[in-house]
């Protein structure tokens, strides 16, 4: 018989005092099973130590990361009373983390707005999905001020599916709103920045424009003075003696009608040679104050008995406040008559030509514009519009100097001369002038 073990030996002992005596064979067999089965504990006792270590390391990981979240989390029962808070939610809503534990959910949101409350539709996604996200609410804090945040929920259930909890992760709202406003009024900063240099560059572009037109017409200007007075003298010479000569021919005579004619065309070029002298005239004559709605309403006192004018509709919207400009008047009415009289011409003496006044603040200036119903102006033509003997007009008629002159006067005057036409759309020509004392406080 084998020698005993001294486990074998002990467990012998102590069963032996209270078993019957046993064969030797079976009571071997007995301490043999006993043995293996102690093995099997000792190794379950070990993997059971080493899963309660993974689990308290899983355990102190998941807080450690609960308590790192940027956002907050809270974790409540099955009644809903809140059984962790992290330390985002306990600074967020100004709690110590022992007041919180223990409290119901509902004391973290404003009165009546929990959006976990049985029935809300927020729970009833939480219960049915799991979970429920990106609901925007407000927390409560602790002094019971309202915190914007977006709510994150889900349920925690038990083996048989029972709901036993929740965990709701709130994200504070505030810092993105802020950087959202910030954001749109940068960005509207932006737009208007962009739409100030937009407008920045389009008024240099119209500035150069006028430059260079102010430029080409002082040019014109010039060498038209110098051909007027070169033709003037030797023009006034034909006119007087054509005159002369057509008065002491006889009705009968046979080449009288070709007189007439030496006549007639004598006459068309003084009156050309005038409105050259017209447009190179240096400067205004004598400046007083004057108001413009006064002045529209001398042109068309003119105008309404003229032939051209029969036919015309005249639609007046003037400023109820006079317009009061430094000018010499009778060159301003001059400039509106030609105004007047191309916005009758588109129209071929028969629709309504509209005149309209008003105060521009912004250019501190009097403004004046005259609107047509006629066939507009082709694009090709809007830049020489204003040059010298340049006109539309079919047939020979008219001598091209009207606009001509017409921007030449308010050039003079300190002021601008703007066109804006569309081919089937009409014509409306408008006048700015400086309003009286705008110029000596822009010279100061």
């Amino acid at each position: 018989m084998p020698a005993l073990t001294a486990r074998e030996t002990l467990m012998a002992e102590a069963i032996g005092a209270s078993a019957p005596q046993l064969e030797e064979g079976p009571w071997i067999e007995i301490i043999r099973k006993m043995e293996l089965l102690y093995a099997d504990l000792a190794r379950m006792q070990t993997e059971a130590e080493r899963k309660n270590e993974e689990l308290l390391r899983a355990e102190a990981f998941a807080d450690n990361i609960i308590r790192s979240m940027v956002n907050s989390l809270v974790a409540t029962d099955r009644d809903s009373m809140i059984t962790t808070a992290n330390d985002a939610c306990c600074e967020l809503l100004g709690y110590a983390r022992e007041e919180l534990l223990g409290r119901p959910l509902d004391a973290i949101f404003p009165e009546g707005a929990n959006p976990l409350r049985r029935g809300s539709e927020f729970w009833s996604r939480c219960r049915t999905r799991g979970s429920a996200t990106g609901l925007e609410t407000a927390l409560r804090t602790k002094r019971g001020e309202g915190i914007p945040v977006t709510l994150n929920a889900s349920v925690m259930r038990d083996p048989a599916g029972d709901i036993v909890g929740t965990v709701l992760v709130a994200t504070d709202l505030r810092e993105m709103r802020r950087l959202l406003i910030e954001a749109r009024a940068a960005a509207a900063a932006e737009r208007e920045q962009a739409a100030e240099r937009a407008k920045a560059y389009r008024e240099l572009k119209a500035l150069q424009a006028r430059l260079i037109q102010s430029e080409k017409m002082s040019s014109l200007g010039r060498m038209a003075a110098s051909v007027a007075h070169e033709i003037n003298n030797p023009l006034g010479a034909i006119v007087v003696y054509s005159h002369l000569l057509l008065e002491t021919t006889p009705e009968d005579f046979p080449g009288r009608g070709n007189l007439e004619k030496i006549v007639r065309e004598a006459m068309r070029c003084r009156d050309i040679v005038r409105g050259l002298l017209d447009f190179a005239r240096p400067g205004p004559g004598a400046r007083q104050t004057a108001d413009l709605n006064a002045i529209v309403h001398a042109t068309l006192d003119i105008l309404r008995g003229q032939a051209s004018f029969q036919h015309v509709e005249v639609a007046l919207d003037l400023s109820p406040t006079p317009l009061e400009v430094t000018c010499d008047a009778s060159q301003v009415q001059q400039a509106f008559t030609n105004l007047l009289v191309n916005a009758a011409e588109a129209i071929r003496g028969s629709g309504t030509v509209s005149i309209r006044s008003w105060l521009d603040p912004a250019r501190r200036a009097a403004a004046v514009s005259f609107t047509d119903t006629g066939c507009g102006i082709p694009p090709e033509n809007l830049e020489r519009i204003f040059e010298p003997f340049f006109t539309t007009k079919q047939g020979g008629h008219g001598t091209g100097l009207g606009l001509a002159i017409c921007y030449g006067i308010i050039e003079r005057h300190g002021g601008t001369l703007k066109l804006d036409s569309q081919p089937g759309e009409g014509t409306t020509f408008t006048v700015w002038l400086p309003l009286k004392g705008a110029e000596e406080a822009a010279a100061t």
